[in-house]
């Protein structure tokens, strides 16, 4: 109910600790804020567990959605009704294996190198030094991917440092990924101009299910073209290419 800023969430379904391909941070885990709707909450799921199967190895670490009831979160502006999600960013060694079992984000600089840890559990300073690692691009561009490819939950906005946004695109043409995907993604990726820079995490914001508006969810900032507006026309009637 309500928007993403000023909401609450009615039987928010919580997101487990651990599944395929992802697991909520144990850092993240205390602060009991992995409530979502029930189609972000299926919806993720099936994100993390394409991507893990595409690319085998990889675990994504989940951080913060809502809290059980949604409404204020600590340390947010938003993640009130179950449709904000920050997810770590994927990082990786020089000969591109993945690396888990971090203790904290890491901020990754211009140049995709981690420079610094980002946020660890409040209160424990993060001893050990920052790993020679460097932003997974391969990763980081499959989760988006399957995350503008799931048909089940649309993306508002996938808030994220320019740079490594870059990084992202440019690992999507050299795969040569299909061009409505990276175009869907060129709209959605988009660097905050009122908050941090989003280089230790991506957030991603969903629209409302069309079945929540009855409740009082409403959608704050730019529609865009990318609105599917044949969400609601009939099953069978034929669906228009969007134009910008």
């Amino acid at each position: 109910m309500g928007s993403h800023a000023k909401g609450a969430l009615l039987h928010g379904v919580a997101v487990p600790f651990e599944g395929e391909g992802y697991e909520i941070h144990p850092d993240w885990r205390p602060r009991d804020h992995r409530y979502a709707t029930e189609e972000v909450a299926r919806w993720l799921v099936e994100v993390f567990r394409e991507v893990g199967e595409a690319i085998p190895g990889t675990t994504a670490y989940l951080g913060d959605i809502s809290a059980k009831g949604g409404g204020d979160v600590a340390k947010h502006r938003s993640h009130a009704s179950g449709r904000d999600v920050d997810i770590f960013y994927f990082a990786c060694d020089d000969a591109g294996h993945s690396v888990h079992d971090l203790p904290a984000m890491l901020h990754f600089g211009e140049d995709g190198r981690a420079t610094r840890w980002s946020m660890g559990r409040a209160g424990r300073p993060i001893a050990q030094p920052v790993p020679r690692v460097r932003f997974d691009a391969r990763r980081n561009w499959a989760l988006v991917s399957a995350m503008l490819s799931n048909p089940n939950v649309e993306v508002q906005w996938i808030f994220a440092n320019r740079e490594l946004a870059a990084l992202m695109l440019g690992e999507a043409e050299r795969e040569g990924a299909p061009a409505g995907i990276v175009l869907r993604a060129l709209s959605l990726l988009h660097q905050p101009t009122d908050s941090q820079p989003h280089d230790d995490h991506m957030h991603v914001r969903l629209f409302c299910d069309p079945a929540d508006r009855s409740f009082g969810c409403t959608d704050k900032g730019p529609r865009r073209w990318l609105k599917k507006h044949w969400k609601y026309m009939p099953s069978g009637e034929e669906r228009s290419s969007p134009r910008s």
